[in-house]
This record gives C-alpha cells, structure tokens and sequence, in this order.
C-alpha cells in the first residue's frame, strides 16, 4: 500500500502534533493493520506533562491500540485482510524464556521501540498512527462488534491478568484493591473473575461509583477513620489474604501495611514518576510471614487470557472510557486525559 498517513507525535512537553509520515511497506511475515483507536495510557499523558524525562521526543506514542487488517505477506497463515486485532506486547518469541511463555520482560533480545529512533527519526511503536506494521505473533483476534476502544484495552488488561496470577488469587480469598482508576479497575474485575471477594478503596466519589456500577458491594473512602473497622467488618474479623496497590502515590503503600495481617500477600503493580516514598520495616515483612510481589508486563498466555476475557465479555471495560476525542484534536486528548482524576481518553484514529 503506497501513500502518507497521519502520525499522532509528542515533541515536546505539553505538545502533541499530528506529522505526516509514508504508510510503511510489509515484508512477507509482517501485517499491516489500519489504527482505529488507541488509548492514551499513563505512560503518554505524564510523558506530555514533562514526568517521565526518561522518554524522548519525537515520540510516535501509543500501544493501546486496535484496528482492522488490511494487507498480510504471503508468509502469513494464521491472519486474514478484514479481521479486526489488538496489539500485544511481546518479546522475540524465540528464546528459551519466550518459549517457556514467560513474562515479555524476561525476554533475552527484547528491543523497544521507546528507546531506539526509527528511520524517520521517531521513536514509539507508533499506535496512534493510521497504519501500523507488525509480526503476526504480537496480534490477538478481537470480536467484530467490540467496539475499538474496548479492545485497545488488551494490553493493560493483559498485564493485569499477569498480576493477578502472580500474586495466585484462589476462588473465596478476600483481596483489597487500593486504588478504583484504570488499573484499579481492571485488577479488580479480574481478581473477582477469579473468584475473590473484592474489597475496593479509593477517596475519590466518582471511582467508587464507577466501582458500584460494576457490581462490586465492599467499597471503602479511606479518608475517614473507620478504614480498618471496615476492612474487619468485610473480611469478618479474618483479615485479608492479598492486597494489590493499583496507585503510585505514597499514601497507599502505607494504607496497605496498616491493614495487613500475617501471611498477606502484596502486589505491586502501580508506577508512577517521581516515585512514591515507601516506608517498610523488614522486620515486619520477617514476622508477619508477608510477601510483597512486583508485576510488571504480561506473558503470551495473559494475552490471550484477556482477549478471551474482553471478546465474553466477562469484562468490562465500557465505564473506564471518559471521552473519544478525533485525531486531530490531540491536544484535548492530553489535556483530558492528564486530568486528575480521568479514566481512559481515547483518540479515533480512523472512522
């Protein structure tokens, strides 16, 4: 396919422009797949707003992404012009780790597109572009009547899937989410799907109403004082058998030890820039028998789980899209999606 297509690009903090770049050229293992959304994540928005000093510019952002397939090379068995994909993130798929379906991160030659320019002089995998190449393997099928913005959720669920089966949540465990945006929202429904019993904290009205809207019964604003009264109350007299901390900020880390019992589990599955300050007494982790669990990323097999999760619909990810804004508009896109408080913001990239 020959021709420009428009390029969703961050050069600079608080500017984000659309360039024009050539629509690129398969080779004869590769697909290329027309974008029609992709969700601005975490990592976009705080690299607009100047936190992740990190990230280069001219950044081609976005990995949340999803569309329609519309050219495949003649090497390609397993994907057809017209089905309608999400974008994993994966790694070679050839070494021993990949082969043992480990943790992308694990992989031994794993190259990202964050740190390495492209020809054109762009770093980024370019998913808020309108057109994409890739490698059949980093593809997932997504049912034609999901709406692309809930499949471009594929990646964050799938590193929540991972997370949760890190942390090994069984069917009638009683678990604390602390933290009710995106990712707290995801870990929640997925801990349930497991069978868990969720508890939810956030101090913010409008997340614990996102939280009771999906059907969730245990909700607590930790900014009163009954907090651990509650979280006793919930788990009658038990205590919690795993808690996952799904916001950087410093004030969860302690909420999360004030509350823990002995023999509570811990994931750690919330980033942020600068990160918070965690004040934990080795002691404490020694004779309270806890294990704390860092996540971070997903395996082929997470992905799969989530496409499969999303294509049910035994998630649902509906009231975590705030807006949708067009292409061209990228500049509200940020300005909405870095506000405080906001679920996903998603740019249409094609109609």
């Amino acid at each position: 396919m020959n021709g420009t297509m428009k390029m969703s690009v961050l050069v600079d903090v608080k500017k984000a422009e659309i360039h024009e770049g050539r629509i690129p050229e398969i080779k004869s293992n590769e697909v290329l797949v027309q974008n029609k959304t992709c969700n601005i994540c975490t990592a976009d928005y705080q690299q607009w707003l100047g936190l992740r000093p990190q990230q280069h510019f001219n950044m081609a952002f976005g990995h949340e992404n999803a569309g329609i397939v519309v050219e495949v090379g003649s090497e390609v068995k397993n994907i057809k012009v017209g089905e309608h994909v999400a974008f994993g993130v994966m790694g070679c798929g050839e070494c021993e780790d990949c082969r043992k379906s480990f943790n992308a991160n694990f992989c031994n030659y794993r190259t990202s597109s964050y740190a390495l320019k492209d020809a054109e002089g762009y770093y980024g995998p370019k998913g808020a572009s309108e057109y994409k190449v890739s490698v059949p393997r980093v593809l997932f099928k997504m049912r034609e009547d999901l709406p692309s913005q809930e499949a471009g959720f594929l990646e964050p669920l799938a590193t929540v899937v991972e997370g949760i089966q890190r942390l090994r949540v069984s069917p009638g465990e009683k678990v604390l989410v602390i933290g009710a945006g995106t990712m707290g929202i995801l870990n929640a429904q997925v801990a349930r799907l497991f069978g868990a019993d969720v508890i939810i904290s956030d101090p913010m009205e409008k997340k614990l109403k996102t939280a009771t809207e999906l059907g969730f019964k245990h909700i607590i604003n930790p900014t009163g004082n009954d907090f651990e009264e509650k979280i006793s109350e919930f788990t009658d007299g038990k205590g919690l058998d795993a808690i996952v901390i799904a916001v950087g900020v410093t004030s969860a880390y302690k909420q999360a030890f004030d509350v823990a019992p002995k023999g509570c589990r811990f994931l750690i599955f919330a980033a942020s820039f600068p990160a918070p300050t965690w004040e934990l007494d080795p002691n404490k982790v020694h004779y309270k028998l806890w294990e704390i669990i860092g996540t971070y990323g997903a395996s082929s097999k997470s992905y799969q789980m989530a496409a499969d999760f999303l294509n049910s619909g035994q998630i649902n990810t509906k009231p975590l899209i705030d807006a949708v804004y067009d292409i061209e508009q990228i500049q509200e896109a940020f300005t909405a999606a870095a506000k405080p408080g906001s679920y996903r913001v998603a740019l249409k990239i094609t109609k």
